[in-house]
């Protein structure tokens, strides 16, 4: 819980801090580029969180590489739909260490608050695939993001959101869980047209 906190602080402090600097690039992008005409894009992210079932503490650490696709009006919103995947060992306290393939279905949606400031919800369909058990969750998550301007029709962002895990079997721990926890993703975004 200490992690989270000092985890969620410095994204905080970093978003605040780089919230200036995201502004000045936006003004000098907005006034040199067209910008898109279309608002599809193809994108990708890496999701840094703390752990991912919730029922066994796994840590700070990268939890996702999600490619994805959307519409998105910088100054007004977006929606987003990706596919993230990451695999891990799971150590099951015997003596053997278990293979963990990690999926995640992620619809999110986001509205632009001021200017390159924006809000974010999300609904995750989470799954983990090993030789001990098989298990799939869902999640909902709600946070902030601010967005870069590079170039005429590509867009950097960054964004934290505090994600509910409903609850679930964990098969590692034999028993149902549920909680909460923090993720961190950074990515990009090039428009098609």
């Amino acid at each position: 819980m200490k992690c989270q906190k000092i985890l969620l602080a410095l994204v905080f402090a970093l978003s605040l801090g780089l919230g200036n600097v995201f502004a000045q690039a936006d003004a000098a992008a907005s006034s040199e580029a067209v910008g898109p005409r279309v608002p599809v894009f193809l994108g990708a992210a890496l999701g840094f969180g703390s752990g991912t079932g919730v029922g066994t503490e796994r840590g700070l650490g990268l939890r996702q590489i999600e490619p994805m696709i959307g519409a998105w009006y910088p100054g007004y919103g977006f929606i987003r739909v990706g596919y993230g995947m990451f695999d891990f060992e799971e150590d099951t306290g015997d003596g053997e260490d278990y293979k963990v393939e990690h999926s995640d279905f992620d619809v999110e949606l986001g509205l632009h608050l001021l200017g390159i400031l924006y809000a974010t919800g999300n609904y995750s369909r989470a799954k983990e695939l090993s030789d001990l058990g098989d298990v799939s969750w869902n999640e909902w998550g709600a946070g902030f993001g601010s967005i870069v301007h590079m170039f005429a029709k590509t867009l950097l962002f960054a964004e934290v959101s505090y994600r509910w895990v409903l609850d679930h079997y964990d098969p590692f721990l034999d028993k149902n869980v549920s909680g909460s926890r923090l993720q961190f993703n950074i990515g990009f975004v090039a428009y098609v047209f």
